[in-house]
């Protein structure tokens, strides 16, 4: 039961934020939205930031996992790019409420020094990939938020972009963009 609730409120949290932004969000909302009172949240969390940076680092491990879903240490780090570009875009199709989320979040004065640590953690097989593809001459020679910013922060935006309709992409259009991403952080 407890576990359920705080689900709830997590659920809740990600729904209102998402659709109204963090500072349209008052606990009470949040509370309502999750049929708990105010103060069952207060049992799980300290305060709101701590709901915030933890459904934060829950959403992030879950992404973390979807990117890194069917990869194989015998794929060739193209292959192990286009598998994780395009997890990224598929779990933004398919969990906008969360893609919003993570948006915002990065983008708030919300995060804490330990939620950035923890999510690095999260990301860490992926930065272990990339860092071993600059050692090896195959990734420019680029920060690892750089590099994300041509690769997910890419499959990010192509995926704001056909969730709202503002632009449908087909399977040969992504396979293209994915390409397009790889070109940009690859060695020639």
């Amino acid at each position: 039961m407890a576990q359920e609730k705080r689900e709830a409120i997590l659920r809740a949290t990600l729904e209102i934020i998402s659709e109204h932004g963090f500072h349209d969000a008052p606990m009470s909302k949040i509370a309502e939205s999750a049929g708990v009172g105010a103060g069952t949240i207060y049992r799980y969390f300290d305060d709101k930031e701590t709901l915030i940076n933890e459904l934060f680092l829950e959403l992030k491990q879950d992404l973390s996992a979807a990117m890194l879903a069917g990869i194989s240490e015998d794929d060739t780090l193209e292959e192990q790019f286009r598998k994780v570009w395009r997890s990224t875009f598929d779990y933004c199709i398919h969990h906008p409420c969360e893609m919003s989320f993570i948006e915002q979040f990065h983008n708030s004065p919300f995060l804490t020094s330990e939620t950035e640590a923890a999510t690095m953690e999260h990301l860490a097989p992926i930065m272990a990939v990339i860092q071993s593809g600059v050692e090896q001459g195959r990734l420019k020679p680029l920060s690892f938020e750089t590099l994300t910013a041509f690769t997910t922060n890419a499959a990010f935006a192509l995926a704001k972009r056909h969730i709202s309709g503002a632009q449908v992409l087909e399977q040969s259009e992504l396979e293209l963009a994915i390409g397009a991403s790889w070109d940009a952080i690859r060695q020639i």
